[in-house]
């Protein structure tokens, strides 16, 4: 063999050892991309989704809540909760946000419930959603495979803090999403025009179950401005919007999180845990407001603060930065076990 053909030989097999690794990338990519565009219901004209969400109680049975979202564009929509008791809207319309709620703190599992429902069409920012897109598009994807009941699900994990998503690579719908201590689940998919929407969702910290839903997605509804008309003594933040929001934004990413000090007296208490913190983030990246929403009080000084830290990339939409919300779990963990730093959820 001629040192040409040796220097050949070498060349093709590097090549071919190489060439699954960089498919592999491309194909993940590829994957996600066919995902958030066959999960896109909030691109093809007016949506109405409905859902019967169950919460359950202690000592067993259900509380059911609905919640509706009402969406005549990207740059008009309402989503409300509504039960005994409970009204909390919110109103996007003309590059202004407005919300109102007649409770005294954030409803964590409302806030988990809109979460799991932005991440199942990726956080499209064209979506009646507060919270940010997920950082996945430009993102190094670990990839896997996990068996989820006869599907052998493909599963890609990136960010600092591992996020994971599993799709069925057959039909491109997303299965399950983890976050460290969540956990998102979706199933029974049906068609919307040319998208599809899973009509069951559910949400489990440490797989206990926290908050679960059944969909119902229309088309075609004709909704009245006055149903986008914001609520009397409602707060009203601005937002900026177009058309296309969906093709024009930067997702941001959690640059700088910070360790939490426990607190000397919960130490010789021995209280440890975990505190979730809702974390509004200014159109810098800085965390403008952390306000803590379950947890144990004792902790919640040591994890705001920690929070008050944190840094995030700017997100930008429609070319100019905005705000966004995002729910941290701020985990305080015994000295035997090992102490890792907050982790954001939902996007």
């Amino acid at each position: 063999m001629t040192k040409f053909s040796k220097q050949f030989l070498s060349s093709l097999l590097i090549g071919l050892l190489l060439a699954p690794a960089a498919f592999a990338k491309e194909d993940s990519h590829e994957l996600l991309a066919k995902t958030f565009q066959q999960s896109d219901i909030w691109t093809q004209g007016p949506v109405k989704l409905v859902a019967q969400v169950q919460l359950p109680k202690q000592g067993g049975g259900e509380v059911t809540v609905e919640y509706t979202v009402s969406w005549a564009g990207p740059e008009k929509w309402r989503t409300e909760w509504s039960a005994n008791g409970l009204q909390q809207v919110t109103v996007f319309n003309n590059g202004k946000l407005s919300y109102l709620t007649n409770q005294t703190a954030p409803l964590l599992w409302a806030l988990l419930f809109e979460s799991a429902l932005a991440t199942s069409s990726l956080g499209n920012p064209a979506g009646p959603f507060t919270v940010a897109p997920l950082d996945w598009d430009k993102a190094k994807l670990d990839t896997s495979k996990k068996k989820i009941g006869s599907v052998d699900a493909r599963c890609m994990e990136f960010g600092e803090l591992k996020d994971t998503l599993c799709i069925d690579p057959a039909t491109s719908h997303l299965m399950s999403a983890d976050e460290v201590f969540l956990s998102y689940e979706y199933s029974d998919y049906v068609a919307s025009g040319s998208a599809s929407y899973p009509q069951s969702l559910k949400v489990s910290f440490n797989k206990q179950l926290i908050v679960g839903g059944k969909l119902t997605v229309t088309r075609g509804d004709k909704f009245a401005d006055s149903l986008f008309t914001a609520p009397e003594k409602s707060t009203t933040i601005d937002l900026p919007s177009c058309a296309d929001v969906d093709k024009n934004f930067t997702a941001p990413h959690l640059n700088k999180p910070i360790t939490p000090k426990m607190p000397d007296e919960a130490k010789k208490k021995g209280e440890y845990g975990v505190v979730w913190v809702l974390a509004n983030v200014g159109q810098d990246g800085s965390v403008q407001k952390a306000t803590m929403i379950a947890g144990n009080p004792d902790l919640n000084a040591a994890a705001t603060n920690a929070v008050n830290q944190y840094k995030f990339t700017p997100y930008m939409r429609c070319g100019k930065p905005a705000e966004f919300q995002r729910v941290v779990v701020v985990p305080f963990a015994p000295p035997a076990q090992p102490a890792n730093q907050g982790v954001t959820l939902g996007h």
